[in-house]
This record gives C-alpha cells, sequence and structure tokens, in this order.
C-alpha cells in the first residue's frame, strides 16, 4: 500500500494540536487537560510551538491568547528569547511579535515590548491559519491590525476572557506554581528541575533550563548558604541537590504528599524542534508523488538533522529507524517513529 505522507503530516500536526490544547487547558484555558500526566509543562515552549501548530486551529490560537492577556506577566520573556534562539524552527516569530503587540495594549505586560518592537518581516501577506486540507480560503474584509502588520491575514481577535490562573495543585503547573513564589527568574527552573531530579551538575541544569551554566552555577552557589540545598563532588564535577525533597512536595502539593513521587521533567524544546522538522519535511511540495526514493532521501535527511534534538530529549533511544536505512525500510521505520514521537 503507498503511504502518503500528506495524511502522516495530517496525522502529525493533529497530535500536535491535541498535546497543545492539553497542556494550555492545564494552565488555565478553558478546555480538558490531561490529570493523568504527570510532565512539567515549559509555558515558554508551549508557546513557541503554539505559535507554529496553532496556525492549524484558530480557536486554541486564541485561547492561547486569551490566556497570555490574563497571565503573560508570570511568562519569562528572557527566557522565551533564548529559547527562540538556541531553537529557531521551532516557533513563528511573526506570529509571536503579533501576540507580543497584543500583550502590549496593558501597561502590565510592557515587558513584551522587546518582541512586539521587532521590524515586521518583509514578507508577502499570507492567512495566519492554515488549512488543513487544500481549497480556497474566503477573503477577509477587516483584518485584525496586529497580524496584518505581520503579514498575516485573520478576522479581528476577539477575546471572551474565560481563561483562568495556573491551578497551583496541578502538579504540571509546577514551574508556574515556583515563579508565583520564587518570582520569574532562574531559581524557580533551577528548584523545578532539582525536584524532577535527585542531583545534577550546573551545566546539565543550564542546558535543561535554557540560561546560561555560568549564571545557574552562580546562582546555585547562593542558594546553598540558604541551607535548602546541598553539594557533593562526583569526581571533579560538583552536584548540587535538594535537601529534604518530601518538605518540598507537603508544601506545594499538599493534597498529594502520599504519593511520594515528583513530576517529571521533559525537555520540550529540544522534542518540539525534531517534530518541526519532521513536519517540514513531511509538507514538501509534491513529495507523495515523487519516488520512493527521493523520499526516503528527504525523510533520511531530515532524520539527521534532528538528530541532535532527540538525543537532548532523549527520544533518540526509542527510534527504530536508523541512519543506515534506505528505501522504504527508511520510510516505514521513520513514519513510525514520528507518530510515536508525541506523548
Amino acid at each position: 500500500m503507498q503511504i502518503s505522507f500528506h495524511n502522516s503530516l495530517n496525522q502529525l500536526t493533529a497530535k500536535m494540536v491535541a498535546l497543545l490544547w492539553k497542556q494550555w487547558s492545564s494552565l488555565g484555558v478553558a478546555g480538558y487537560g490531561d490529570p493523568t500526566d504527570d510532565s512539567i509543562i515549559d509555558p515558554e515552549a508551549l508557546l513557541l510551538c503554539t505559535t507554529h501548530f496553532g496556525r492549524y486551529d484558530s480557536r486554541l490560537m486564541d485561547h492561547a491568547i486569551d490566556w497570555l492577556v490574563k497571565n503573560g506577566n508570570i511568562i519569562s520573556v528572557q527566557r522565551l528569547q533564548g529559547h527562540e534562539k538556541n531553537w529557531p524552527s521551532v516557533a513563528d516569530a511573526r506570529v509571536l511579535s503579533a501576540i507580543a503587540e497584543i500583550l502590549c495594549c496593558d501597561v502590565m505586560h510592557r515587558k513584551w515590548r522587546v518582541i512586539a518592537d521587532r521590524p515586521a518581516l518583509g514578507v508577502a501577506s499570507e492567512f495566519l491559519f492554515l488549512a488543513k486540507e487544500s481549497g480556497a480560503l474566503m477573503p477577509i474584509a477587516e483584518p485584525d491590525p496586529f497580524f496584518e502588520k505581520h503579514g498575516l491575514l485573520r478576522e479581528p481577535l476577539q477575546l471572551r476572557g474565560m481563561s483562568l490562573a495556573p491551578d497551583p495543585s496541578n502538579r504540571q503547573n509546577l514551574l508556574l506554581s515556583l515563579r508565583a513564589l520564587l518570582g520569574v527568574n532562574a531559581r524557580a527552573e533551577i528548584i523545578a528541575w532539582l525536584l524532577a531530579h535527585e542531583s545534577g551538575h550546573p551545566a546539565a541544569i543550564a542546558r535543561a533550563t535554557g540560561y546560561f551554566s555560568k549564571s545557574v552555577q552562580q546562582i546555585l552557589n547562593e542558594m546553598l548558604v540558604s541551607g535548602q540545598l546541598g553539594a557533593t563532588r562526583i569526581g571533579r564535577e560538583k552536584h548540587f541537590f535538594l535537601r529534604r525533597r518530601q518538605d518540598w512536595q507537603n508544601l506545594l502539593f499538599p493534597m498529594k504528599a502520599e504519593l511520594q513521587v515528583f513530576p517529571r521533567w521533559v525537555d520540550w524544546m529540544p522534542l518540539y524542534a525534531a517534530i518541526a522538522g519532521f513536519a517540514q519535511a513531511l509538507s514538501l511540495s509534491q513529495i507523495d508523488e515523487k519516488s520512493p526514493s527521493f523520499q526516503s532521501i528527504q525523510l533520511r535527511e531530515a532524520f539527521l538533522q534532528a538528530m541532535p534534538a532527540l538525543t537532548r530529549s532523549g527520544k533518540i533511544f526509542q527510534m527504530q529507524a536508523s541512519p543506515e536505512m534506505r528505501g522504504a525500510e527508511m520510510i516505514t521505520s521513520l513514519l513510525a517513529d514520528i507518530n510515536a514521537l508525541i506523548p
């Protein structure tokens, strides 16, 4: 049976949209989250990925903006910019700038000005929302001015104001709960990472949290004085850990302290980067009409480009495909892998 890359792309997009809906709903968007999921949400990674895959679902995009209008003050713009720079394939810069401009209408969100004031890219205008199936899109009589400035056409944004603040009892919201407690800074990410791990070296913590290694090391040494952190030598490396981790569990999740299990840290940005790269390969013009040899070469190239991101996210060890594969074997194996990447 001939494989349809178009159908594979639609399946990948649908799974990504569903994942983003669950995460936004857990943060407070009107919808249904996944109460069984124990993975910590990275709000900056979530926003960047939504600027890309949210273009396939107008409701998702608008609900995300609605949440940001109310809760955008607990997003780290510094970390957002770092994520965007380190993983440039994930975000749509035009969508991000338009959202930032919308947020800047409220003085409470003036920190977003650094993104809103980016010069508009000189590209031809196109529809913001992408049709899942080919077909003509209806013309827009009065485009939204914020998006139109960045070459994106859509109906005027109408927010419903139904979003809530993140529920602190939801363990997926650990990072935002710590920001509410400690401030929107690297200390919240460091504590969240240490709660999800037994111990760690500053360089590993920096890679996972998106901050500079020297900055993380300095903060860890400062926090060591509080008595809440400990440090030990493993070879020549200094590793840090949280003392009395269970006390943090009792503090942050008193209703679930009996679980004795901390939320999982997931490196979302490299995972999103790998998925975005595969989506780009699957969307190549007329790839379904090309020969299996051409298709295999394109997928193999996408796989090679995604390998660093897959390694960072820990997903490389779950892949059936390998760079040595060719032809139909590469196509069937990698498409199965791509489908299994999204939790």
